[in-house]
């Protein structure tokens, strides 16, 4: 049996993934979501940034980029490297929470890494954004920031 594998999706595609740092020898996959994409209507462009993202985020270790449905090609994944544990970043798609319990349902362990906070907020949340980048834009363009990852989880 293998340590894991790591899924990675549309906002988690970048080698500083939480996921994928954490597991540096764990296969990773990424699967263009077709009933997501049936409706999404994205530009052949964005498909194509996605898919130099994708690229670039499994560069140097094994990993696939596939279509089709996403929990059945993430079990399919972690069947073909015998894992029993899928490694992942949390992301604040609705469909998430579906997947992850689809996953594990179908008896596959999935720890859930937090990304990176973009900036450390502190205060009543604004009305509008201009009011929060006024009060965030320092910290956030500041060179090499880069807020601390909370350990995975198990839970959701």
């Amino acid at each position: 049996m293998s340590g894991g594998i790591v899924w990675l999706h549309g906002d988690s595609l970048s080698p500083t993934d939480p996921a994928l740092v954490a597991n540096p020898t764990a296969p990773a996959v990424f699967v263009f979501d077709e009933p997501f994409l049936a409706t999404a209507q994205l530009s052949f462009k964005r498909l194509f940034f996605l898919y130099e993202c994708a690229l670039e985020a499994i560069a140097g270790r094994v990993g696939s980029i596939r279509r089709g449905v996403v929990v059945d090609e993430v079990r399919a994944f972690a069947a073909e490297h015998q894992a029993l544990t899928v490694h992942v970043t949390a992301s604040v798609a609705p469909r998430f929470r579906e997947y992850v319990a689809a996953l594990r349902a179908g008896g596959l362990q999935v720890m859930i890494y937090e990304p990176p906070a973009f900036v450390m907020w502190r205060g009543e949340p604004p009305r509008r954004f201009s009011a929060f980048w006024r009060r965030v834009a320092a910290e956030a363009l500041q060179a090499g920031n880069s807020a601390p990852s909370l350990p995975a989880t198990e839970e959701e």
